[in-house]
């Protein structure tokens, strides 16, 4: 089944909304955010080079990630984009593995073969799972989808196979709509999806500061939603940035907090 578009803003139920800043909808990015590779991606690739014959630790895997970031994201800057097609996708994710593993001593015979057996794996639904955080609040926006008619949504850089994996993990029913890059064909940060996004709920641009965009990237989530007026949530798990690239910014650790501050912002 696909979810299908809101026709138009919702009525907020038991309320007096004079505002025009009341959030009216919440967008939720989904890698790292909802959803995580169990136990970690390097835990993952660790795994499948080691049934290869290829011994490589997680933490190695994590350095050569982090000596390839710089590389990344200049390639992003630069407009490259890769899960707005599955053919993008597979060749900037079977890149990414080969140079990792070279980084990391693979012999280069056994390369090519652990690179398409990673991008297999990602590409499996039993590879992703719900952090523990994740239900509670889902269920929680679910409540006040029914009270005060809060539009809920996915806003998603993913390929087209997301919404059969949110439906394969019981996820698909807590949302009035997906917005999946490889579906619209436009990537946060760019303006095309969270223009989509706002479509979806039924929102204008004028109306944008309406929605609070959550996610894990600073770059694509926090910026790309800043840019068209969305209002920003940065979920910094293991806190990944230092304060002062994210002054002016709202973080949360845990998902536990954003109730608190949608609460906070509808005054």
């Amino acid at each position: 089944r696909r979810l299908a578009a809101t026709n138009g803003p919702r009525i907020f139920r038991g309320r007096n909304v004079t505002t025009t800043d009341y959030i009216r909808a919440v967008f939720l990015d989904v890698g790292e955010t909802l959803l995580y590779a169990r136990p970690t991606w390097a835990d993952v690739i660790s795994d499948v080079a080691g049934i290869r014959g290829a011994t490589i630790t997680p933490d190695a895997l994590v350095a050569a990630e982090r000596r390839i970031a710089p590389v990344i994201a200049t390639r992003f800057r630069d407009g490259e984009r890769h899960t707005t097609s599955l053919g993008k996708s597979q060749s900037h994710w079977t890149w990414l593995y080969s140079e990792m593993l070279g980084l990391c001593g693979v012999p280069e015979r056994l390369i090519p073969s652990i690179a398409k057996a990673c991008h297999t794996r990602f590409n499996d639904f039993d590879t992703w799972v719900l952090f523990e955080d994740a239900r509670p609040l889902l269920e929680e926006l679910d409540r006040r989808r029914r009270q005060d008619g809060l539009i809920v949504g996915v806003v998603s850089n993913w390929e087209e196979w997301l919404e059969p994996l949110l439906i394969h993990r019981d996820l698909a029913r807590h949302f009035d709509f997906l917005v999946v890059s490889g579906v619209v064909q436009s990537e946060k940060p760019d303006e095309a999806i969270f223009d989509a996004s706002l479509a979806r709920a039924g929102l204008t641009r004028s109306q944008s500061n309406q929605a609070m965009h959550v996610g894990d990237s600073l770059t694509a989530d926090v910026e790309g939603a800043r840019a068209l007026g969305i209002r920003p949530v940065l979920l910094d798990r293991d806190v990944r940035y230092p304060p002062e690239r994210t002054s002016g910014t709202a973080v949360i650790r845990s998902l536990a907090e954003l109730p608190r501050l949608i609460d906070e912002a509808r005054g």
